[in-house]
């Protein structure tokens, strides 16, 4: 006969599937921008009994998924456990602090709203602990496809006290969350053991010490200080580029700590082969490592990125004015935050503009995208750009062709020059070739549908989503006029 504990771990099993076909159904019913934001990666569900239980990250979270999703999750979990299934919401209990992470804004709401105190403790909009200052932390980071594997790897180092993974490197250009991950994994290390020996530096501070105990004749202190820790952690790597003292001194410093069976963990904006004139000994100690690319972040995490600075600054900002923000801010974290920095402040200067509208976004961000020169862009330099990411040559894109990537890097090209710059129709039509505007306004328009539905689009090496292809195309055109 089996046991107890044999029939519940049968049970586990068997109900695994039907879990799963519970998630997809109710993204299905609500839709998925919604399941995403409410019941994403860190709301679970376990089903016991003959009834399914959410477990919501927030006590605000859960109250809003009991309002607005409990008839949507009832009939979900009869249609596939049965009619006699019931539903149980219970929410972890967080406290919510009395004061924002930043002070808003003159004319912002003092207090947010319910839906916004939710959207708050969902993206980790609330104070930071200090812990010798304000350390970010894990709950503050949007996880997403782009990073999600830095972030694991971050976070497990931090949460296990095995040595098996002994060097991490993180690379990734700049405002894509790397110094964010570094200072979460200390602060969690220094929760979990309060007395770790754990030393947070960048390349450039760790530099500059080190000829300052040199010239003062106290290099001694200098390594005791450096080496004799648990944790090692350096930010901005690349620094050390050129730097030959400095980077036999860090080698020293690295293999002292792998000798006394600590860790290090560092970060670069490039990967390590690619750090110009780096020691080959020192490149090799770090490829013996755990070496993690974090990507730029796509279209779904940027808008995750968004709701969570505008949450922070109690800036509740419409569907629509989320989706042009993202549309125009560009495409790092630290460009998102600068954005809804800017929204805020126009929404405080003119409170009658209403805080959370399209129009607000559309007025504090332009139409235009102005490169580092200062100069506006031009339709030419946009079709380069869909050229060099869609690999449609540019005579196609200006041709007559009807090949459907080619049509859809017309229509790509279209939309941005409509949207990047001040031309009008019959201008683009011009700079594209065609004879009417009226085959750009459609092609502009059709695009702009594909955008809406997520159309999957070639690039020159893959298939990714319309929204993914514009935010490649206006980075090329920020590279290229770099």
């Amino acid at each position: 006969m089996p046991t107890a504990t044999q029939d519940h771990a049968a049970q586990t099993v068997q109900r695994t599937t039907p879990l799963r076909a519970f998630a997809v159904g109710l993204s299905s019913t609500i839709g998925p921008r919604k399941y995403q934001m409410w019941f994403g990666s860190e709301t679970r569900f376990s089903y016991s009994e003959g009834a399914v239980r959410v477990e919501p990250p927030s006590v605000f979270a859960g109250q809003w998924i009991a309002q607005h999703y409990s008839e949507q999750l009832a009939a979900t979990a009869k249609s596939v456990f049965g009619e006699e299934c019931t539903v149980e919401i219970v929410a972890v209990t967080v406290p919510i602090p009395t004061e924002p992470a930043t002070q808003p804004h003159p004319g912002a709401r003092e207090t947010p709203t319910p839906a916004l105190r939710a959207r708050m403790e969902r993206t980790g909009a609330r104070a930071h602990d200090h812990i010798d200052g304000p350390w970010r932390s894990f709950a503050d980071f949007i996880v997403g496809d782009s990073n999600r594997l830095a972030f694991e790897s971050a976070r497990q180092m931090a949460e296990s006290d095995s040595l098996s993974t002994k060097l991490l490197f993180l690379h990734g250009s700049c405002g894509v969350g790397k110094t964010h991950l570094l200072q979460a994994l200390c602060r969690r290390i220094r929760e979990r053991r309060p007395g770790a020996r754990v030393r947070y530096s960048t390349a450039e501070q760790f530099t500059n010490e080190y000829i300052a105990a040199v010239r003062e004749g106290t290099i001694d202190s200098y390594r005791k200080r450096m080496r004799r820790v648990e944790l090692l952690v350096i930010d901005d790597v690349h620094f050390f580029a050129k730097k030959t003292a400095t980077q036999s001194e860090f080698l020293h410093t690295i293999d002292a700590i792998g000798y006394c069976g600590s860790r290090v963990v560092l970060a670069s904006d490039a990967h390590p082969r690619e750090i110009a004139k780096l020691s080959a000994p020192l490149v090799s100690r770090f490829l013996a490592g755990m070496v993690v690319h974090v990507a730029d972040p796509d279209r779904v995490t940027r808008r995750a990125l968004a709701c969570a600075f505008a949450a922070r600054r109690l800036l509740d900002l419409s569907d629509d004015a989320l989706d042009l923000l993202v549309d125009r801010a560009g495409g790092t974290a630290r460009e998102i935050e600068g954005a809804i920095m800017t929204v805020a402040a126009l929404s405080a200067l003119e409170p009658g503009s209403g805080p959370g509208s399209r129009l607000v976004v559309e007025r504090s961000l332009g139409r235009r995208a102005i490169g580092p020169t200062g100069r506006p862009v031009r339709v030419g330099e946009i079709m380069d750009a869909v050229c060099a990411t869609t690999g449609v040559e540019r005579e196609d894109l200006v041709g007559p062709g009807r090949h459907r990537r080619v049509v859809t890097a017309r229509g790509l090209a279209a939309h941005l020059a409509r949207e990047m710059t001040t031309h009008s129709f019959p201008e683009i039509a011009a700079a594209l070739g065609r004879s009417t505007h009226s085959t750009v306004h459609a092609a502009a328009a059709r695009f702009r549908t594909m955008i809406d539905h997520d159309e999957p689009c070639a690039t020159r090496d893959e298939i990714v989503g319309a929204p993914d292809l514009v935010e490649r195309v206006r980075r090329e055109i920020l590279r290229a006029r770099a």
